[in-house]
C-alpha cells in the first residue's frame, strides 16, 4: 500500500529514503523488542500512525520520528545529517546570512 501524498509533491528519491527511514525504524524496535502498541504509547501516537510511519510515510510528522529515534537512542544518527560536521563546516555556517531575500528587481524604464 502506497502512502497518500500530501498536496506538496514529494520527490521519488526521497519517498525511497523515506521507506529505508522506516524500515529501519521498525528494525530498531524490533531488536529492541519493543512492540508497536508499546512504540505507540511511548511516542503518544496511534499504532496505525507508527504503523505509517514504519512504512516511510511522508505525512507523518518530522517531530514523530524525531522522538522514535529518541525512544530507540538514536536520535544523534537522525540529526546528524543537520550537523555541520567539522569546525570549518560550523564556522562556514555561522558566516552565513541571516536571511536571504529576493534580488530587487531591476526596474528598466
Amino acid at each position: 500500500m502506497k502512502p497518500k501524498r500530501s498536496k506538496m509533491t514529494i520527490p521519488d528519491p526521497l519517498l525511497g529514503l523515506l521507506s529505508r527511514m522506516g524500515s529501519d525504524l521498525s528494525a530498531a524496535r524490533r531488536a529492541q523488542a519493543i512492540t508497536q502498541d508499546d512504540m505507540a504509547g511511548r511516542l503518544n501516537v496511534a499504532r496505525r500512525t507508527l504503523i505509517r510511519m514504519e512504512r516511510g510515510d511522508p505525512t507523518v510528522s518530522l517531530g514523530a520520528y524525531a522522538t522514535a529515534a529518541w525512544v530507540l537512542g538514536l536520535e544523534e544518527r537522525f540529526l546528524s545529517g543537520f550537523h555541520p560536521g567539522t569546525e570549518e563546516g560550523r564556522e562556514a555556517r555561522l558566516a552565513l546570512p541571516k536571511r536571504v531575500r529576493q534580488p530587487a528587481a531591476d526596474l528598466d524604464f
